[in-house]
């Protein structure tokens, strides 16, 4: 059995490391006081490559300040405001546009982000798209097909401008000629 290395004393993260607390299934265990003042017993490996840093503590200070200011997820760098409308349709227009337009992976990228279609930047934030979509005639209850985004001008991005909501005779009566290779 290899030699225990004495991490008494030491800083990882924003525990230190106050005794030896013995071991379990062959991993040396360690009573580690965190710097909020709770006491934790942990695994040299885990110390050691700082799987474990706090007592929870850190965790849970992230999570409350996500809570009280509403803030989520990291999109492109920005810090996007949680809605709680992820699962609706009115998101998943605005995130099929999105990855359309912004997406090469996307099997529309093509027609559209790959032809210099974007979206603006007004819309890279989904309650701008929500307020403008719910003022501007989209319906949450209409039946499949009857309420779309479409672009007046296809060859134009999406923005508040040039966007409107349509049925799919609309929209089919409004897309630009296909070429026939022959």
């Amino acid at each position: 059995m290899p030699s225990v290395i004495d991490l008494t004393g030491h800083k990882y993260g924003r525990l230190t490391v106050l005794s030896r607390a013995g071991s379990k299934y062959g991993h040396s265990l360690w009573n580690c006081r965190c710097d909020c003042g709770n006491h934790k017993v942990c695994i040299s490996s885990d110390l050691r490559s700082n799987k474990v840093s706090s007592c929870g503590c850190y965790r849970h200070e992230i999570n409350v300040g996500n809570t009280f200011s509403r803030l989520g997820g990291r999109v492109r760098g920005l810090q996007l405001l949680k809605h709680g409308e992820c699962k609706t349709r009115l998101y998943k227009v605005w995130k099929s546009m999105h990855q359309r337009c912004n997406n090469p992976k996307n099997r529309f990228y093509l027609n559209y982000g790959g032809r210099g279609i974007k979206n603006c930047s007004e819309w890279d934030d989904f309650v701008n798209f929500r307020d403008w979509g719910m003022s501007n005639g989209y319906n949450p209850n209409a039946k499949f097909g009857e309420c779309t985004l479409d672009r007046i001008d296809n060859n134009k991005g999406y923005c508040p401008d040039n966007c409107r909501w349509v049925g799919l005779q609309t929209q089919a009566n409004n897309r630009r000629k296909r070429r026939i290779n022959k």
